[in-house]
């Protein structure tokens, strides 16, 4: 399964609405499709793709997570 299958999933597991159809560009947090427990449970989902901890209060997930294309982005970068 590729990383973006991956993160689908786990976004997609009733954390957004079933109804909406998940592009690289849609905006997940912006737009109030995750809540609190999904963006905790996609920085725990981050962590460990990265295998590093975050430090949460250095970011702002609004402008580095809100597609499926920043997250992946995002996991690249602390990868490399």
């Amino acid at each position: 399964m590729s990383l973006r299958e991956e993160l689908v999933n786990l976004l997609d597991d009733g954390k957004v609405d079933p109804e909406l159809y998940l592009t690289d560009d849609t905006p997940l947090i912006s737009s109030g499709q995750i809540d609190s427990l999904a963006l905790f449970n996609l920085a725990l989902w981050i962590e460990k793709e990265t295998n590093a901890m975050l430090d949460l209060t250095t970011l702002d997930p609004l402008k580095e997570w809100d597609t499926i294309a920043d997250i992946l982005d995002f996991v690249e970068r602390k990868r490399g």
